[in-house]
């Protein structure tokens, strides 16, 4: 039919071989190879124009667009790069590429006016509808932070180990920062509105040595957590 013929790659069938349809499909693979490299412009920068391109294509075989809106193409392009065996040589790829994810919804998520409160035991305490974060078994944080960063200069070499990411929004700028696993886990529990005093004992509970109300003023001071 007219949708799997769009989609592939080699010569159209009979019913298709018109210079109109062949210039129709080229442009929407140029369209679904664009809008996954504007949503994944880390891993762009990685791989290189031309095998980034190459690697759109074999995700758009097998994920192709939903409709004409790619605004939310590529949703799961970190899943599909971590089954591919050649990214044993990039271990940190598919982190990477969640992590732009990421940026790109903490960029488009709603808002919301954080209440002037004080941070009581009784206050209720939830994320920003702009917050976003993650738990990264490489230092992909690091590598991604590094590549972001038009002024960051060097050799990258960083460290083998786990490290949080956490995105915030504020006055529509979406700001990146690493995150240790104390704050990781107070987010954790945030992910539903909770009481300061229920979010003090879990943090604790999890890291006896935590600061929960550091913690706390950190995070509604950078705008990821809200006071209800």
């Amino acid at each position: 039919g007219f949708a799997s013929a769009l989609m592939a790659d080699g010569e159209a069938g009979p019913s298709f071989q018109s210079q109109a349809f062949a210039v129709y499909r080229n442009t929407a693979a140029r369209g679904a190879i664009e809008a996954l490299r504007a949503s994944y412009s880390t891993v762009d920068m990685l791989l290189g124009e031309e095998m980034f391109t190459q690697v759109a294509l074999d995700y758009r075989r097998e994920q192709p667009p939903a409709g004409p809106v790619l605004s939310d193409y590529g949703a799961n392009f970190a899943e599909f790069l971590a089954r591919q065996p050649w990214t044993c040589e990039l271990p940190y790829l598919a982190n990477v590429a969640w992590l732009d994810w990421l940026w790109l919804q903490s960029f488009l998520a709603g808002d919301a006016n954080a209440m002037p409160h004080e941070l009581a035991g009784g206050t209720s305490i939830t994320l920003h509808p702009a917050t976003r974060f993650a738990w990264l078994t490489t230092p992909a944080m690091t590598i991604w932070l590094a590549h972001r960063d038009p002024w960051e200069a060097g050799e990258l070499d960083p460290e083998w180990q786990e490290e949080g990411a956490l995105f915030t929004r504020v006055n529509q700028t979406v700001r990146a920062e690493l995150i240790g696993a104390d704050f990781h886990r107070m987010l954790l529990v945030c992910s539903v509105p909770t009481s300061v005093r229920d979010l003090a004992s879990a943090v604790a509970a999890a890291f006896p040595a935590a600061n929960v109300q550091e913690l706390l003023q950190r995070g509604v001071a950078s705008g990821a957590l809200i006071i209800q």
